[in-house]
């Protein structure tokens, strides 16, 4: 293979490797990385739940079908999404979910700094906002059932026929 050619291959290869998105193989290990998730019966995003998934659970793969992995899990085997785990060993589990890329406004907001030491202190700084906080986080404590999100897709026409 010539100079160039290597080249032409390494680049994207790296690039797998560091985002860990290489096409997985039988017998591999992947990591979820939602904070929750269903082990699927079927390769369907509502087919019924043969186990609950929680973020850093291991499963081995078993096969792949384009998008889909069929995965064994403490001996229960069913499918999953391949954007709900990752072959990357060193992912750093959150509690919350995680992704492996992020959008550049997203990376300028870490870089500043702003964790939960920093939101308390603008909080401090601007009680008039303390109604909005209440909101945002009673937003983010509300959980939506499997069945209310499929209702919501149906009613809205983004469900395709036959992916329930």
């Amino acid at each position: 293979m010539t100079k160039s050619r290597r080249a032409a291959w390494a680049a994207p290869l790296l690039l797998c490797l560091v985002a860990g998105t290489i096409p997985q193989s039988p017998g591999d290990t992947v990591i979820v990385t939602r904070k929750e998730t269903k082990l699927r019966s079927q390769k369907r995003l509502f087919a019924p739940g043969v186990a609950d998934l929680h973020e850093g659970d291991k499963l081995k793969v078993q096969d792949k079908d384009g998008a889909w992995l069929s995965l064994d899990y403490q001996g229960t085997t069913g499918w999953l999404h391949e954007s709900d785990v990752t072959a990357n060993k060193e992912v750093r589990l959150s509690g919350e979910g995680v992704r492996e890329s992020y959008s550049a406004s997203e990376a300028a907001a870490a870089r500043k700094g702003f964790n939960p030491q920093v939101e308390r202190e603008y909080r401090m700084q601007n009680p008039n906002l303390n109604t909005a906080f209440a909101k945002v986080d009673k937003i983010q404590a509300t959980k939506a059932s499997e069945q209310d999100v499929q209702k919501f897709l149906e009613t809205g026409g983004l469900l395709k026929e036959g992916s329930r």
